[in-house]
């Protein structure tokens, strides 16, 4: 019986073993990718109350747990700015509304922010109680093939839309489009193209 416990009690131990083992494996693949980075590309969206009379602002929020320094730049405007960030502080870079993507369409207004050391990056869109935000991925994590999760927009403010858009981090960059619902320029369930060039923004309302 003592034989028999013993068996069962170092069986056990194994078994927690290779589950550790099996638990630690997966989590070092877990860890490939980051949103901390030293290339990023955005762009400035579709905002309620922008399309027509263009009030609201966006700020980029860039953190970093070392001191840094970087870059701002939106080449389609000839627009730079350098910025230097306190380790564990954060550094606010006001984007230029001429960066502002009004309709649906092509745009060469891809916003690029670099920094000598990785940063982590936010950008906020904001008119007085209306705001959005997102992190920013860096360009070593984009892929290939994504949705856009939208909904159907209602707001007591006209021309509001959900929306989404493609920035291109390379020259020849083709994106197909497959738009589940109506948009400004396109019919729903039929494919496009658009060929696009390093830095330019593709937005679709």
């Amino acid at each position: 019986m003592l034989l028999r416990m013993c068996f069962i009690k170092n069986l056990c131990r194994l078994f927690l073993v290779l589950l550790f083992f099996v638990n630690a494996t997966f989590a070092l693949k877990a860890q490939n990718t980051s949103n901390k980075g030293r290339d990023f590309w955005l762009g400035y969206g579709n905002h309620v109350r922008g399309y027509s009379t263009n009030t609201q602002q966006m700020a980029v929020y860039i953190t970093s747990d070392v001191n840094t320094t970087g870059q701002v730049e939106i080449p389609g405007l000839n627009y730079s700015k350098s910025f230097s960030v306190t380790a564990n502080s954060i550094t606010v870079v006001d984007i230029p509304q001429s960066a502002y993507l009004k309709g649906e369409g092509l745009y060469n207004l891809g916003i690029h922010v670099t920094a000598e050391r990785p940063v982590v990056i936010y950008a906020h869109i904001y008119d007085r109680n209306v705001s959005g935000a997102t992190l920013v991925l860096p360009t070593t994590t984009l892929g290939k093939e994504y949705y856009s999760i939208n909904f159907r927009q209602v707001s007591n403010q006209a021309n509001s839309f959900s929306y989404f858009f493609v920035v291109a981090v390379e020259d020849s960059t083709q994106v197909e489009i497959v738009p589940s619902a109506n948009t400004q320029g396109h019919a729903a369930g039929v494919p496009f193209t658009v060929n696009m060039k390093k830095g330019q923004v593709y937005q679709v309302l």
